[in-house]
């Protein structure tokens, strides 16, 4: 069962010792770890397909990450193989920004998308996400991003109701969304309140951490979205 961690801070910081203590949660998720945050507007990627536990690379990474948005996952595999093309985040392009993506849970019988990178379902729920926002933003009257993003929920459970569990973090660089569908295994967030510091984590799992030491649960399938270290919005139930 993988893990999910995600941080929206008010100004840019290096994420650290909750990044390390998130690491620790690659002794039962193996199979690979990713680490995605922004610089200069674009995303920076880096994962392997190994534990971060044994990963020099990582804990480089999460020394060297310096930002106001990071998304992280550790993969314990359940669709697809164990490679690097398979491990989140994920990253596409659209609107003119770097999008990118990480989920927990399984969505059965999804097709492979035509620019799916490696075999999971993951990716493969990321791009058509990707593709539902763009055509609801074009349509011909005024729709915006946030809307576009729960409309490609919705058809998500439209085509897969029946074999989706559904815990994902998503950024465009400005915003960080978090949508909870996964009783077993749900998202918590937790609010660091300081003058000029203010930050938000979000994850799969309550990490011990004295930044970070309240976690709640994000109510079952609503969006929040996040940006500065504070929650905007917390959608109704979709």
């Amino acid at each position: 069962m993988c893990e999910l961690f995600g941080m929206s801070c008010q100004s840019p910081v290096n994420g650290v010792a909750i990044l390390s203590r998130f690491g620790e949660l690659s002794a039962s998720n193996p199979d690979g770890w990713g680490l995605a945050y922004y610089r200069d507007g674009r995303a920076i990627i880096e994962k392997e397909a190994i534990s971060a536990s044994e990963s020099p690379r990582f804990r480089r990474a999460i020394q060297d990450a310096v930002s106001r948005i990071f998304i992280a996952h550790v993969r314990s595999a359940t669709q697809g193989e164990i490679c690097t093309e398979n491990c989140h985040p994920f990253r596409r392009s659209a609107f003119q920004r770097d999008w990118i993506f990480a989920h927990n849970g399984t969505i059965d019988d999804i097709p492979p998308h035509t620019l799916s990178g490696g075999t999971t379902d993951s990716e493969r729920a990321f791009l058509r996400m990707i593709d539902d926002i763009e055509a609801y933003v074009h349509r011909s009257d005024f729709h915006g991003l946030y809307p576009g993003i729960k409309h490609s929920i919705r058809r998500l459970f439209e085509r897969y109701s029946k074999n989706i569990t559904f815990n994902f973090l998503l950024s465009d660089g400005s915003v960080l969304y978090a949508f909870n569908h996964y009783p077993e295994k749900p998202l918590f967030v937790s609010l660091r309140e300081r003058e000029g510091e203010n930050a938000i984590a979000v994850s799969t799992s309550r990490l011990k951490s004295e930044d970070f030491p309240e976690w709640k649960k994000i109510p079952e399938e609503r969006v929040m979205l996040i940006t500065d270290g504070r929650v905007l919005v917390l959608s109704d139930r979709l």
